[in-house]
């Protein structure tokens, strides 16, 4: 279900007929009846559903590979969602990681070069951390302190009192879905992605931990075009430091036209061997249609991320490119949330606005001043 739910956005070239049918994973999946619900919720709260909570749906409003949401009230009326774990999910993802090895063996002889296991190791261990429903709940807490007050990005309240190990109660968010925003015109289609690339930018570059689920039924947009709510905290990454220090120079060093500084750092990060035979500039050339499909200093939709020619890029290249383990993720994300952005059609000096974060340039448009007073403004 997670592999449908990230073809249905990260792939341009897929038929409609088909993304559309694996579009209905983003907010749609097997559901379960309110008996086997509520028994998770009573076992997890330790008290009976009609006392932990005022009023409950018993429809669900989504639901996804493992686990559902409910509307709710608290008592003292507080709008709520409920994300209820299904309770045999844990074994059935054990088992579905059980077969990753096998997918690993099968990557290993199509591309050599990549230290599948490390990247499988990583893969099992933050889709396990899903499970944890009180590890998300911190997460989503810490992110909702770091974006307080910001004009633009909303995270949504936790509530302690009514979350455990498989029960994650935050505030309501009423809003517009990723594919009624498709809808839309232009320019709010464009205000939208500014919005959502500017906190994948800030959280990656300037905080270095981020929401590692992109997919499109993570978003809520306002109905006045005011803000962008992030949901869902199940996988998140930090990244190291010092690879996101050295990361950031690599991907500045492209901006500004300056590939041999990029060439050593490629090296640095791990996305080339040193002792390899091959174009590093190719391998270079290849990564950065991931990460920086905006290097022209121009307004422009938001170009597609993996395209045909893109994919097939990396298909000649499958024998030198590398993967680093701490990068997965990253990789993911970003790719994840370009393709979000391409899919809307979001137009704008996407490069412009890329270097306020990578260069530190001054704010490129209303929305980057407003952050700038936000970020000035806030309690250290």
């Amino acid at each position: 279900m997670k592999l449908g739910q990230f073809l249905s956005f990260i792939v341009p070239d897929l038929p409609a007929d088909l993304r559309d049918a694996l579009a209905v994973l983003q907010v749609s999946g097997s559901r379960r009846p309110l008996p086997e619900i509520a028994a998770v919720i009573e076992e997890n709260l330790g008290r009976p559903l009609r006392e932990a909570f005022a009023s409950f749906d018993p429809e669900p409003i989504a639901s996804a590979s493992i686990g559902q949401v409910h509307r709710a009230t608290l008592a003292d009326g507080t709008p709520v969602a409920v994300k209820v774990q299904y309770p045999d999910v844990g074994t059935s993802l054990r088992a579905d990681l059980a077969n990753v090895s096998l997918l690993a063996g099968a990557l290993h002889h199509l591309a050599p070069a990549i230290e599948v296991e490390q990247l499988a190791a990583e893969l099992r261990e933050h889709v396990l951390d899903e499970l944890d429903y009180l590890a998300e709940a911190r997460r989503q807490a810490e992110f909702a302190h770091r974006f307080s007050g910001h004009p633009f990005i909303a995270v949504p309240e936790v509530f302690a009192s009514h979350s455990a190990r498989q029960v994650l109660t935050s505030r309501y968010v009423d809003g517009r879905s990723y594919q009624d925003v498709l809808r839309d015109g232009l320019e709010a289609r464009s205000r939208y992605g500014e919005m959502m690339f500017r906190f994948l930018l800030g959280c990656v570059h300037q905080w270095g931990t981020f929401d590692a689920d992109p997919h499109p039924g993570n978003y809520r947009f306002d109905r006045d075009g005011a803000r962008v709510a992030f949901l869902d905290y199940g996988c998140v990454k930090q990244l190291d430091p010092e690879l996101r220090k050295i990361l950031g120079q690599f991907l500045r060093a492209e901006l500004e036209g300056d590939r041999a500084i990029a060439r050593s750092l490629a090296f640095r990060i791990g996305f080339a061997d040193p002792k390899a035979s091959h174009s590093v500039d190719e391998l270079v050339e290849a990564v950065c249609r991931v990460y920086l499909p905006f290097r022209r200093d121009e307004v422009a939709p938001f170009s597609a991320t993996l395209s045909r020619d893109a994919l097939r890029s990396f298909w000649e290249l499958r024998q030198q490119l590398r993967v680093p383990r701490d990068l997965l993720l990253v990789n993911r994300t970003i790719a994840g949330m370009h393709s979000v952005l391409s899919r809307m059609g979001a137009t704008a000096n996407w490069y412009r606005i890329a270097r306020e974060y990578l260069c530190g340039d001054p704010p490129s448009t209303s929305l980057g001043s407003a952050e700038q007073r936000w970020s000035t403004e806030r309690p250290k």
